[in-house]
C-alpha cells in the first residue's frame, strides 16, 4: 500500500512538472510589455524596423506558404493591409515570412494577388517573439507595447483580431 502511495505521489509531481513545462514562455507573455525590436529586409528589398513605427499600430503576422492555417489567415491580413481608412488612422501590416526562400514567397504572393509588405525572417525575429507555431499575429500599439497576441487562425478569428486592432488604433501614444 505504501509503494502505491509513493508511486501516486510521483505521478502527481510528474503531472505538475509537465503542466508547468507545457506553459513555457510563449508570445502571449509579451502582452503589455515592450515589443522586441527588429529590422528586416522585405521581399521587395526595403528595410523595415519596428522601433521606427512608433506612433503607428503595427500588425506583425508570422506565417509561411506551406502552412494551411496561415493560408486561411492571409485574405484577412490582405483586407486589413489594403484598408485605406485603417492606414489613415495609423495601421501598418507586416506579414513576416518564416524562413522561406524569396522566390517561393514571391510566386505565392503573385499567384494569390497579395500586396502586403513581407519582411523576410531567417528565424531570429521568431525567436525574439517566442513563436512556437504559426500563424502568430502580434498587435503592437502606438507606444511600442504588445497589445494582443493571436496564436493560430480559424473560423471566427477575424472578429477578435479586428477588435484588438480597433482598440489599439483608438489609444493615444
Amino acid at each position: 500500500m505504501r509503494i502505491g502511495t509513493v508511486v501516486a505521489s510521483f505521478a502527481v509531481l510528474g503531472l505538475a512538472l509537465f503542466a508547468t513545462a507545457s506553459r513555457a514562455a510563449g508570445p502571449e507573455e509579451l502582452e503589455g510589455k515592450a515589443s522586441p525590436d527588429f529590422s528586416l529586409k522585405t521581399l521587395d528589398g526595403k528595410n523595415v524596423t519596428l522601433s521606427e513605427m512608433k506612433g503607428k499600430v503595427v500588425v506583425v503576422d508570422f506565417w509561411a506558404t506551406w502552412c494551411p492555417p496561415c493560408r486561411k489567415s492571409l485574405p484577412h491580413l490582405q483586407k486589413m493591409s489594403a484598408d485605406k481608412e485603417l492606414a489613415d488612422k495609423g495601421l501598418v501590416v507586416w506579414a513576416v515570412n518564416a524562413r522561406e526562400k524569396s522566390d517561393v514567397v514571391q510566386k505565392f504572393l503573385t499567384d494569390n494577388k497579395y500586396t502586403f509588405a513581407v519582411p523576410m525572417d531567417l528565424g531570429k525575429t521568431m525567436t525574439q517573439y517566442k513563436i512556437a507555431g504559426i500563424p502568430t499575429t502580434v498587435i503592437v500599439g502606438r507606444d511600442g507595447k504588445v497589445r494582443k497576441v493571436f496564436v493560430g487562425f480559424g473560423d471566427g478569428s477575424e472578429g477578435p483580431m479586428d477588435e484588438a486592432v480597433k482598440a489599439a488604433l483608438a489609444e493615444k501614444e
